[in-house]
């Protein structure tokens, strides 16, 4: 019986053993960041007004003033996709798609933007070691647009406040490892002191706000990074042992059982 034991007890560690062998930490991968417009629409709750280029990267509206230099409607521009194969796990993140804001003067009897919603997308593929494509990861970002009045000095800049800060963050399960994906941005953060009051304003909700601020006349850009890093797993000597010692204590406790 004891033979028996052992042998049994040895090959529950091999078995373990091959499993955690055949797990390899990717530490390098490829990836391809892409986003697109997918929904929007203006202060009167409707799109007029409103274009978005046949891309779906570029989202303009409202009606240029009369006073406007530029005859443009103002505009979000995103520029991707961007794509390479140096994201490293655990290591600096990557630069990857960005958007600008255009701001032009626009009539004040037309409505302005309020509301957009952005689907933005990220393929990995393992590149150290190498592997085949993973599903595209998809997630979708929306924000809310405040035109602050010119005539404002406590709030010179307009402001895009994310509606759920959370969704600029995943994670997907590869070969035994779980791993952890997100999205950061230059001028993206918590929306204090005048402009945290004027959103509260217009929302009658007091709490915390995220997002970005930009300028009132020109143009600003959103720069986003992507990095990803590992979840902590079990040392495969740790499981080897718990895997061996649970089986080794079944089968004792069947043997006592039949005794």
């Amino acid at each position: 019986m004891k033979n028996k034991l052992a042998a049994t007890c040895l090959a529950a560690a091999f078995v373990f053993s091959a499993t955690f062998a055949s797990a390899a930490l990717v530490t390098q991968w490829s990836y391809v960041n892409d986003a697109t417009f997918v929904d929007w629409s203006n202060e009167d709750a409707n799109q007029d007004y409103m274009v978005l280029s046949p891309d779906g990267r570029t989202l303009s509206w409202g009606v240029p003033s009369v006073f406007s230099q530029t005859g443009l409607q103002s505009s979000l521009v995103i520029d991707g996709p961007v794509g390479g194969n140096d994201l490293m796990t655990s290591g600096s993140a990557v630069e990857v798609v960005s958007i600008t804001h255009f701001n032009y003067l626009m009539s004040s009897s037309f409505p302005n933007l309020a509301y957009g919603k952005v689907e933005a997308t990220v393929a990995f593929t393992p590149f150290l070691p190498a592997g085949l494509p993973l599903p595209v990861e998809t997630t979708y970002l929306e924000f809310l647009f405040f035109e602050t009045p010119n005539s404002n000095v406590a709030t010179p800049m307009d402001i895009f406040v994310l509606t759920d800060p959370g969704a600029t963050s995943g994670a997907f399960d590869y070969d035994g490892y779980t791993y952890n994906f997100s999205f950061l941005s230059d001028g993206f953060g918590l929306l204090t002191g005048a402009y945290h009051d004027y959103i509260v304003s217009q929302l009658g909700v007091d709490t915390d706000y995220y997002g970005w601020l930009a300028s009132e006349d020109g143009s600003t850009s959103a720069q986003f990074y992507l990095g990803i890093s590992v979840a902590p797993v079990p040392e495969p000597a740790t499981m080897l042992l718990l895997g061996a010692g649970l089986l080794g204590l079944g089968l004792a406790a069947r043997r006592n059982t039949k005794n």
